[in-house]
């Protein structure tokens, strides 16, 4: 007898696939689709078959031209748990742009194709796609707190070991230092190796080019690979400040100094920024600390971030390679590499000095 009533559940699907040609060398495509079945969705594991036909009859409708062959590598129901208006878990279907929006917020754009709309092809392996995947299911906005299968160790050279060990001594009994050290000393990582060695749950880096905000958040990434309970934030990799005191985890946040000096709290036009101004933070960078620091606005935004006296004991780093504005600020707690002690050390290690990767 036909089933009368039809087809009882509908289901949203995600799925990945190639296409093994030059011009999608290296590219993976997420798409979504939908289904309709009658099988409970404790029954759609990933990549069955009801899902794969689903996947592969959706893809053969956009990749039905001569000589193409897709080839489908992950099929699972697009469905993850959130929070109702009451606040009680909710199973929530979830879209490829979700997923698209995680892999840019790490830094991986979307590939456009010469003589192609599509949108929704990646230069990215397997692996990261499914991370990608699993980071939507766990509502989180990029991957700075999943594991990758490839970790490049960072060993660091004595000159910076040095300031790290100095800082973390320094920060023992007062609250401020600076770093005055040339270009390419490596201070993104050896800054946010002092966050790991000393466990602030709460960092801002602030500076005056944000630009540089894909270079942290890659630099994070080596430092914190494995480490699940840090995330990485800023306003283009998905999180706010908000968001990232909800996940209850340890945190490193990216902040520019124009956006900050916009925000009524500080004078500014624009109600946004609340939250990073009404925090109390464990540990303040100020990258390129030469620039926009030292105007009444950039004054007024650091004097807010630390709220200095309020009996929180917020450490304050300063980086740059020109502090020469700023230098009366820091009295003795300066660490200083400058060109010719780098020349030296050269000359005293062979030439052996440079930072190098070690693969482990």
């Amino acid at each position: 007898m036909d089933n009368l009533f039809g087809l009882a559940f509908e289901y949203k699907l995600i799925y990945i696939f190639e296409i093994r040609d030059e011009s999608h060398k290296d590219l993976l495509k997420i798409g979504d689709t939908t289904i309709q079945t009658d099988e409970f969705i404790d029954n759609l594991s990933p990549n069955c078959r009801i899902l794969n036909q689903a996947a592969k009859k959706r893809i053969k409708q956009y990749t039905n031209t001569a000589g193409v062959s897709p080839e489908l590598l992950h099929t699972e129901v697009a469905i993850r748990t959130v929070k109702d208006k009451n606040g009680e878990p909710a199973l929530k279907a979830f879209r490829d742009y979700h997923v698209h929006r995680v892999l840019e917020n790490s830094g991986i754009p979307k590939k456009k194709l010469k003589n192609s709309t599509s949108r929704e092809w990646f230069e990215v392996d397997l692996q990261t796609a499914l991370k990608a995947i699993e980071a939507v299911k766990k509502n989180q906005y990029n991957l700075s707190d999943s594991t990758s299968d490839i970790f490049t160790s960072i060993i660091f050279r004595p000159e910076q070991q040095e300031a790290i060990e100095k800082t973390i001594e320094q920060f023992k009994s007062g609250n401020r230092m600076l770093w005055n050290a040339k270009m390419r000393f490596g201070k993104t990582l050896c800054a946010l190796e002092v966050v790991r060695k000393s466990g602030f749950k709460k960092t801002i880096i602030i500076t005056h080019r944000p630009v540089v905000d894909s270079g942290w958040y890659e630099d994070f990434g080596k430092i914190f690979h494995g480490m699940g309970n840090y995330v990485y934030g800023s306003k283009n990799s998905g999180y706010t400040v908000e968001q990232l005191l909800v996940l209850d985890k340890s945190f490193v946040y990216f902040a520019s100094m124009q956006d900050l000096r916009g925000s009524d709290a500080v004078g500014g036009k624009f109600d946004k920024n609340n939250a990073a101004f009404s925090l109390d933070w464990d540990f303040i960078i100020v990258d390129e600390a030469h620039e926009g620091t030292t105007t009444a606005l950039g004054n007024e935004v650091i004097k807010n971030i630390v709220k200095e006296n309020n009996g929180y004991e917020t450490k304050f780093l300063a980086l740059s390679g020109t502090p020469f504005n700023i230098l009366r600020d820091y009295e003795d707690n300066i660490y200083t590499w400058d060109y010719i002690m780098e020349q030296r050390s050269k000359k005293r290690m062979g030439f052996r000095a440079f930072w190098r990767p070690q693969s482990v």
